[in-house]
């Protein structure tokens, strides 16, 4: 079993101790956990990714089935910071891992009623890609499948290509749309992100990452949902720790 030290970040493979101590810091080791059930700060997702790209390599992680996940975890991590920027509120992703859809789950908590209340954004995920020309054609392909009608599509253009919005917006309208919601998430530089969204109208929000990342620094970084009789209750993690994949 994988453990991780919460202190000097040590991590170890450690057989027939389930509560190991760090033998550097003398704390209890943190055991290693994965993503089922696990609501995560949009800033952890998006420093897994960068981390996971400095360990294994930007080419294998960018391309490779292995680390599906984490490129989707990393395009709702960014989905999730725009979110706030145009509401205000927290955001959280989840990443499903038991059913075939949605890919992810952007998970927020009202507590405007007084209690809990849950409201959640189901996103399917897919990539622009260097080989194809025409993100109309990406559009179409996600189209062509079937989805329940709350799915939200995201669409993260990373191919580098102009496009001109103005006709992608009339194209779409003609399409069968099996989605609620349908967004377009680019870089506009190395340090901004801007995402449009065409469906069910047209909004633009544009954000700067490392600011919209240094607004979720006093989020709560993992969240744990559970029943308490009615009601929804959240347990904080503290720290969770997730082996680089």
């Amino acid at each position: 079993m994988q453990f991780c030290c919460p202190k000097c970040k040590k991590e170890e493979e450690i057989i027939g101790d389930t509560t190991p101590l760090c033998l550097r810091c003398r704390v209890p080791m943190v055991k290693a956990s994965g993503y089922a059930g696990l609501w995560m700060n949009p800033r952890f997702v998006i420093a897994r990714m960068e981390r996971t790209m400095g360990t294994r390599g930007i080419q294998l992680v960018t391309t490779h089935g292995r680390f599906k996940k984490e490129r989707e975890a990393w395009t709702s991590g960014m989905f999730a910071l725009g979110l706030a920027k145009l509401t205000g509120n927290e955001y959280w992703v989840e990443i499903e891992t038991v059913d075939q859809t949605p890919d992810t789950r952007i998970r927020r908590i009202d507590q405007s009623s007084g209690h809990n209340v849950v409201t959640t954004q189901s996103c399917e995920i897919v990539d622009w890609e260097e080989h194809v020309d025409d993100i109309l054609q990406v559009i179409r392909q996600k189209c062509q499948m079937a989805y329940p009608p709350h799915y939200c599509l995201l669409v993260l253009a990373r191919n580098g290509k102009k496009v001109d919005f103005e006709i992608v917006i009339q194209e779409v309208k003609k399409m069968r749309m099996p989605f609620a919601e349908l967004w377009i998430l680019g870089r506009l530089s190395i340090a901004d992100m801007a995402m449009l969204r065409i469906i069910p109208d047209v909004l633009r929000v544009d954000f700067n990452i490392l600011e919209a990342i240094e607004k979720t620094r006093n989020q709560q970084e993992f969240l744990m949902p559970g029943k308490r009789g009615t009601s929804t209750e959240f347990r904080d993690l503290g720290m969770a720790y997730l082996p680089v994949p």
